[in-house]
């Protein structure tokens, strides 16, 4: 997909640890000083003059749509698969099982390699050939990997991409369809990112690893899911939003939005965030519930269902905790059973076949009504951030095989009404 370059911005890159400011032109993907997370900042004054909406180039649609709030300069060149612009839809049944006044989707599974790391990937790759870049390397649950590997190919800029353990077939095809070199690991996360980033600085490659932590245009495109809620409710938020953590970088993104809407005067407050995690893969819940940092959990053995968010530790946990924190939300783990049932909800109330990962937030709700950690008079919005199809074996597993039957009246009257 062809999209004309837009207006070069003004933005800075500012370490989120010690402030040290590196111009745009700079190749840093880490503060140079210290090597914490570097961000992107704009004059949200001058952005959005006096217009009182978030600035926007209404000729493009998706993710280039907020461009004036993404990291352009004259030497981007646009890499895009018609990405974003996806719908936030109103779960009138949703509603009426848990009895409450409004649940809302962001359906994310509508993007081009079928989940939100496609925001993530046009920014960045985009970026990449911006600044030269050989080669990409990046670390993959299945979603990023095949996300960048189908952005790098659009781009013809060689891809290198190394999995964890566990991997789907079906994530494994998905990734090797787009040409990449794929590399299956039994590395646990933080092994395997350490590993990425010495590849990078050995080999001269970028590194494209969908968490912030690495690389500061991972957050840009990201945010942008939250802007299109925005416009979609007409910029009254929900009261809750509640998000699945793999690496934390995802509820980072959107709260990076947030943050830029109450810096242009387009915000109040912001909604609750919550973050939720597999019940046995959950290190952003167990450091929210015991105090610590996210960067010292480090999950052994661990497991779900959920094979999207299935990460030992979270390169984005202090940054999204810190989200959690200040919006006065809350991060929890939800069990196997509680995922799958939530995917049957999904898809037979709502028709909505989302991978277990994109379930969990539901899963997170229902739970959170048991506690009273949520009203139900309170609104939600739940991000459902990648399609069924990346992993449909665990649809199998929810609903299990199909009877079989003859060609036979009488046998198949059996079933019918049931």
């Amino acid at each position: 997909m062809s999209v004309n370059p837009p207006a070069p911005v003004s933005f800075i890159l500012r370490c989120i640890s010690c402030g040290r400011e590196h111009p745009a032109t700079a190749n840093d993907l880490v503060c140079e000083r210290c090597g914490s997370p570097i961000e992107a900042l704009y004059d949200y004054e001058k952005a959005v003059g006096n217009a009182r909406r978030i600035p926007s180039n209404e000729s493009i649609q998706g993710v280039w749509r907020y461009s004036p709030l993404l990291p352009i300069n004259r030497k981007t060149r646009i890499f895009s698969l018609g990405e974003g612009g996806t719908p936030t839809l109103r779960t009138e049944r949703l509603e009426e099982m848990l009895r409450m006044t409004r649940v809302f989707v962001k359906n994310e599974s509508r993007n081009p390699t079928l989940s939100f790391k496609d925001r993530k990937s046009t920014v960045s790759v985009s970026k990449a050939s911006e600044f030269g870049a050989r080669a990409m390397a990046c670390m993959t649950a299945g979603n990023a990997g095949s996300s960048i590997a189908a952005y790098a190919a659009k781009a013809q800029i060689p891809a290198y991409i190394f999995t964890i353990g566990g991997i789907s077939d079906s994530k494994m095809a998905k990734l090797l369809s787009y040409g990449a070199h794929v590399f299956r690991t039994s590395s646990p996360t933080r092994d395997l990112m350490v590993f990425v980033q010495e590849v990078c600085q050995k080999y001269g490659m970028m590194n494209l690893t969908a968490a912030s932590r690495y690389n500061p245009y991972i957050k840009e495109g990201a945010k942008t899911s939250l802007f299109e809620v925005y416009e979609d409710l007409d910029g009254s938020l929900p009261d809750w939003f509640i998000v699945p953590i793999g690496g934390g970088g995802n509820l980072t993104s959107i709260f990076k939005g947030l943050r830029e809407l109450k810096l242009m005067g387009l915000l109040d407050h912001y909604p609750k965030m919550a973050g939720v995690q597999g019940k046995n893969c959950a290190p952003v819940a167990e450091a929210f519930e015991k105090g610590l940092s996210p960067d010292l959990m480090v999950i052994q053995n661990p497991s779900t269902i959920a094979h999207s968010i299935l990460d030992s530790w979270a390169p984005d946990g202090e940054q999204a905790l810190r989200a959690i924190r200040e919006t006065n939300g809350l991060a929890l783990g939800v069990s196997d059973g509680e995922i799958l049932d939530a995917m049957k909800i999904l898809s037979s109330k709502e028709g909505l076949f989302l991978e277990p990962a994109a379930a969990a937030p539901l899963a997170a709700l229902k739970r959170m009504l048991t506690l009273n950690q949520v009203g139900r008079d309170e609104s939600v919005l739940l991000f459902a951030t990648g399609s069924g199809s990346n992993q449909p074996e665990a649809a199998i597993q929810a609903w299990d095989n199909p009877p079989s039957i003859e060609l036979d009246l009488e046998s198949f009257g059996k079933f019918v009404g049931r």
